[in-house]
């Protein structure tokens, strides 16, 4: 059977199709353990803001204590975090050669914290999201993501190295990111897929990719 050009056209669009949706609605994992997911004490939130996700933590719980390392959370109750391309992150604005740049050519990558004066439970944003998701994720799993996004912070004599205060002054900082283990940012390795991979950790149900927030946002369970 001979195809023309247009139904060879047309059959690689449906696989391209066909890969998306994959790799949007069908998680990672299909080993969960769902019975970890039902017992959790540990409030967290991701919350969207257009195309960028972060997630929102507790500063201290019983097994773990951020402001020990960050000092810039000390004296706050709760925080978000989030990873991304130096450049393009810490300008604050968004241009076009910023973002081609960060997506094809990024050159490094940094993690942001910013601290926050009220707990996980209440409704707070410095700017207010497009949607969020509220989880309760065990102790056991919540030190498991703690551990992953750790990892993904550049240690020098124990500490994270520090670029310089966040936008919203001493209760956020930027710092420089390890990419052995979040690896280098670019348009199938961004922001998102860094929060999924450390939802993942935390035993949660993410993507096989989560290069939008919406996915991620729709398979996570509230």
């Amino acid at each position: 059977m001979k195809f023309s050009k247009k139904n060879i056209g047309i059959l690689l669009l449906l696989i391209f199709v066909a890969g998306i949706a994959i790799a949007f609605f069908v998680p990672w994992r299909l080993d969960l353990p769902a019975q970890e997911l039902n017992d959790g004490v540990v409030e967290i939130r991701v919350a969207q803001y257009l195309y960028h996700t972060g997630i929102i933590m507790p500063v201290r719980t019983a097994d773990v204590n951020w402001s020990e390392t960050f000092p810039c959370l000390r004296d706050k109750r709760s925080f978000e975090i989030g990873w991304g391309d130096r450049d393009f992150y810490m300008s604050g604005s968004i241009t076009a050669g910023l973002a081609l740049t960060a997506l094809f050519r990024s050159k490094a990558s940094v993690v942001n914290v910013s601290g926050f004066d009220v707990d996980v439970a209440n409704d707070f944003q410095p700017t207010a999201p497009f949607s969020q998701k509220k989880l309760r994720i065990s102790p056991a799993n919540y030190k498991r993501m703690v551990a992953w996004m750790l990892a993904s912070f550049a240690f020098q004599s124990e500490k994270p190295v520090f670029l310089r205060e966040g936008f919203w002054g001493t209760s956020s900082a930027f710092y420089e990111a390890n990419t052995t283990n979040a690896g280098t940012y670019s348009i199938v390795n961004n922001c998102n897929v860094w929060n999924s991979r450390a939802l993942d950790a935390a035993n949660l149900p993410v993507p096989m990719w989560a290069g939008i927030p919406h996915p991620l946002l729709w398979m996570l369970p509230e």
